[in-house]
């Protein structure tokens, strides 16, 4: 019986730049997918926490648990964890009922006339309505860029032309405002980017399906639909 030529069986294994650049956007997508995990986590045991420390000198003053310090600190975190869901169910009641109604648009004109942070909460606000309501109005196109390296593309929406000024500070005469969201969950932030329009690439994508893709990882775009197309 022959043996096997050894060539047939062993593939070359990968150079060190394949490695090196699979490991590299092996980080990028564990930190994307990591970072507003740990972000929504940290805001929520900050949120509880402070809801609890508020609520301790009322535990205090009911002062029928007895000195044991123990059930005082389990009292305070129940009625805590209780109160903290509330405020979680009223604002999803007030959020379900939109953010043009009652509760929702007082909440925004204050959040919104707040100094430094104003402008934040009015940028994650409008984000939230493209994700909740679906509201795609405000991406113009699907766009295909390469970021953060070359030969690594990246889904973009283009927002508006870029500004003047940042065209003739960059040296190029046209240039395109993309914002490249964060995946799974773009609400947590993004890129915005000024890019010469001929490195843009055009991608065969309604705005939908390129923010469906973005929440899904990737997972959701409907192949029949190109077929169709």
């Amino acid at each position: 019986m022959s043996r096997p030529d050894v060539d047939e069986i062993v593939e070359p294994a990968p150079d060190g730049a394949e490695v090196r650049q699979d490991l590299q956007q092996a980080l990028i997508s564990g930190i994307a997918i990591i970072v507003p995990f740990v972000v929504t986590v940290l805001v929520l045991l900050w949120a509880f926490n402070f809801v609890a420390n508020a609520l301790s000198p009322l535990v205090d003053l009911l002062g029928v648990f007895g000195p044991a310090s123990e059930m005082r600190s389990l009292v305070r975190e129940g009625i805590a964890a209780a109160v903290f869901l509330g405020l979680i169910l009223a604002v999803g009641l007030a959020a379900q009922h939109g953010p043009n109604t009652g509760l929702g648009r007082r909440i925004d004109a204050v959040m919104g006339e707040l100094p430094g942070i104003g402008s934040i909460y009015s940028s994650v606000d409008r984000m939230s309505e493209v994700m909740v309501e679906g509201d795609t109005e405000s991406f113009r196109e699907v766009k295909l860029v390469e970021f953060p390296q070359q030969e690594s593309f990246a889904i973009a929406f283009l927002t508006a032309e870029s500004p003047a000024a940042v065209e003739d500070a960059a040296g190029y005469d046209e240039m395109q405002t993309l914002f490249v969201p964060m995946a799974p969950n773009p609400v947590m932030g993004g890129h915005l980017l000024s890019i010469p329009t001929e490195r843009i690439h055009d991608v065969d994508l309604t705005v939908e399906e390129g923010m469906q893709a973005i929440v899904t990882t990737g997972m959701a775009i409907d192949e029949n639909a190109h077929d169709e197309r």
